[in-house]
């Protein structure tokens, strides 16, 4: 048997370290939770995104998601999927091949030129720089987890 373990000081200690743990993961956690499960709430938009059939003569250059308040005033997160693509077409019929897919669940697909998106203000990326010539965005927003993610997430404040 160890003398350790029979050592009241010492089980004190080891005592003091576990709740010392139990505050710090109270702390932490959930922070840490709500910015996971917003981040995976975005890229399941860019994903929805990425699934959707691309037109003819038409290549995807980069993909990217954010969780964050993007565009607006007043409090809330946003989830935004984008892919970057180059294309042959303009955006006009782009924006016509994507009205015609079927896209799943409440996304709305929209193509802006590429360095056109002034909107997206702090969204990072490729969003935020000029654009070559035959490139465009599509975007979409799509839905949170719920309330409580969206409340207690402080990019979305």
């Amino acid at each position: 048997m160890s003398t350790r373990s029979q050592n009241p000081k010492a089980r004190r200690r080891f005592g003091g370290w576990i709740v010392l743990g139990i505050v710090v993961a109270a702390i932490v956690g959930p922070p840490v939770t709500i910015t996971l499960v917003n981040d995976a709430s975005a890229r399941s938009v860019e994903s929805s995104l990425r699934a959707l059939p691309l037109p003819e003569r038409t290549e995807l250059v980069d993909s990217t998601s954010r969780a964050a308040k993007i565009v607006g005033n007043g409090n809330g997160m946003q989830y935004l999927g984008a892919l970057l693509i180059r294309s042959d077409e303009s955006a006009v019929e782009l924006q016509a091949f994507y009205d015609a897919q079927s896209i799943p669940g409440d996304l709305t697909v929209a193509v802006a030129p590429s360095g056109r998106l002034n909107d997206f203000h702090g969204a990072g990326g490729f969003l935020d720089e000029p654009g070559e010539a035959g490139t465009f965005v599509v975007y979409a927003w799509g839905e949170g987890p719920g309330e409580v993610f969206e409340e207690f997430d402080l990019r979305g404040h």
